[in-house]
């Protein structure tokens, strides 16, 4: 019955379509999320502390979109689908090591075109533009889980996480790649600066 259940989805998580990632991380988003909101609601009950709806379903969002994240941009390409595979079928051995040096790029895409190693056909604008839109939500998120951040800040922390990234990337046999931390800088500071104004509309109507 499971595997009835199971091979539909296989087949479109082996697709390597965008959809096929996104259903390779969806269990371990719903998983992580189910145990961060029991573990959050047991921690605010204990302080008696009152819940507030909105704030606390940011963070709940912010938690699996980190889940999701960290499964399609970390993790080696496909390791999700190796696991369910190793749990359905046994497949453990054809599993990929999970520890391995990538490779390092530290030439912009834009130098490689303007050099005419690469043209910015459709593939560079996608994968551009794929990138940018993969971390607005990591920025727009901020404003609402912490007070810390500001307009001077950001700036920093949108510099930081994308590296972070990118290392574990180098360590996990993907890759270090300049052009991601580019635009994925570009995407957390559009995101936070949206969620700011959001935020400032809605002081503005609310007085």
């Amino acid at each position: 019955m499971f595997l009835e259940i199971y091979n539909p989805f296989r087949m479109e998580m082996n697709s390597g379509t965008i959809l096929g990632y996104f259903l390779q991380a969806v269990p371990i988003t719903i998983v992580i999320g189910i145990l961060y909101a029991v573990c959050r609601l047991v921690f605010l009950k204990q302080r008696n502390s009152n819940i507030a709806w909105m704030s606390e379903t940011m963070r709940l969002l912010f938690v699996c979109y980190l889940t999701g994240l960290c499964s399609l941009v970390i993790l080696p390409i496909g390791f999700w689908l190796d696991v369910f595979d190793g749990i359905f079928f046994g497949w453990w051995e054809e599993m990929v090591p999970l520890f391995k040096l990538g490779e390092i790029n530290l030439m912009p895409i834009i130098v490689k075109c303007l050099s005419g190693e690469y043209s910015l056909g459709s593939w560079v604008k996608e994968m551009i533009i794929g990138n940018v839109l993969m971390f607005i939500p990591f920025g727009f998120f901020l404003p609402f889980v912490t007070e810390k951040l500001n307009s001077k800040n950001i700036f920093a922390m949108a510099a930081a996480a994308p590296i972070i990234v990118e290392l574990f990337q180098l360590i996990l046999g993907r890759s270090f790649d300049i052009d991601d931390l580019i635009c994925n800088f570009l995407g957390i500071i559009i995101g936070f600066f949206i969620a700011v104004g959001i935020k400032a509309i809605r002081r503005t109507t609310s007085k």
